[in-house]
């Protein structure tokens, strides 16, 4: 991971190193080690890593990202498409939602068919109609 991409994404989400060691899980009593992260002293394991990331909401791959034009391209597209990106609980309601809607449109339909059927009985003369 490269130290500075952390302390950038880090600072960019207006957090202390200890709110970031909070958040991300980390123990009060190695909170020192985000220091050491951001100063490329000691590099986390991915799973870390993976965790900084969803804190500070950037993609991994910007956090080992060694070129900085790239790595402002990556943040960007990630920022672009965030809002087509849902939670689980976000996609089960729109399930839902969907079930639900395509229930109405079964009964519009039905609705409809009936009132056809009504609509083509009463202009039948009545020596045609059952």
């Amino acid at each position: 991971m490269i130290g500075k991409r952390l302390k950038a994404a880090r600072k960019a989400a207006h957090m202390t190193q200890t709110e970031l060691a909070k958040r991300a899980g980390i123990d009060e009593l190695t909170v020192s080690r985000i220091s050491h992260y951001e100063t490329d002293t000691h590099s986390p394991n991915f799973q870390q890593a993976c965790r900084f990331a969803e804190v500070l909401d950037v993609p991994e791959c910007y956090l080992y990202c060694r070129d900085d034009v790239l790595a402002d391209q990556l943040l960007a597209i990630h920022k672009r498409y965030k809002k087509f990106r849902f939670n689980p609980s976000e996609l089960s309601e729109l399930e839902r939602a969907e079930k639900e809607l395509k229930i109405v449109l079964e009964t519009v339909s039905s609705l409809l068919n009936k009132r056809t059927e009504i609509m083509i009985n009463d202009e039948l003369p009545a020596s045609l109609k059952p």
